[in-house]
């Protein structure tokens, strides 16, 4: 187990007082930060893993508090361990729209997408937040390389198929 992940179970622990649950991996991004869904009595979470000297969680709790401000579902911070980089958010579940759009639904699916942009166009406070300029451009463009390489291996990208010549 790792230092993160021991840290991470004291702080659900000690610092939330849960006794029994389950950590699964949820998802992952373009940065230090690790998503687990955690499971306890019959309800889900997730527990956000930012460690503190590469990531800064106050950033996202300030964007999520200024996303319900303007009234589109983004995850609750529901407890913060800021010292140690830890957050535990809301789960807004498991399906995506690319898995569950067809025919039946698109135009309802794309219409509540495209009213959750207007909503934050117009009405989420942007007063305060970083230019989105060439310099933030590239230095997140500069993380695409590390996050192709950490799904490549799942994704089932570098392997030869059966009987290819390698």
């Amino acid at each position: 187990m790792t230092e993160r992940l021991e840290l991470l179970q004291e702080w659900l622990k000690t610092g939330l007082g849960l006794k029994r649950y389950t950590l699964e991996p949820a998802s992952e991004d373009a940065s230090f930060r690790r998503y687990f869904r955690l499971r306890h009595n019959g309800t889900t979470a997730i527990v956000m893993d930012a460690p503190p000297d590469k990531e800064d969680c106050r950033p996202f709790i300030d964007v999520a508090e200024r996303l319900h401000a303007c009234g589109v579902n983004a995850p609750e911070i529901r407890a913060r361990d800021l010292e140690r980089g830890f957050l535990l958010l809301s789960d807004l579940g498991t399906e995506l729209y690319l898995q569950v759009i067809n025919e039946d639904n698109a135009d309802s699916l794309y219409s509540d997408a495209i009213a959750a942009l207007v909503r934050i166009q117009t009405q989420a406070e942007a007063e305060g937040l970083p230019p989105y300029d060439e310099e933030l451009l590239m230095a997140e463009m500069e993380l695409v390389p590390r996050m192709a390489a950490r799904q490549a291996p799942a994704a089932g990208i570098g392997r030869c198929p059966t009987g290819a010549a390698g």
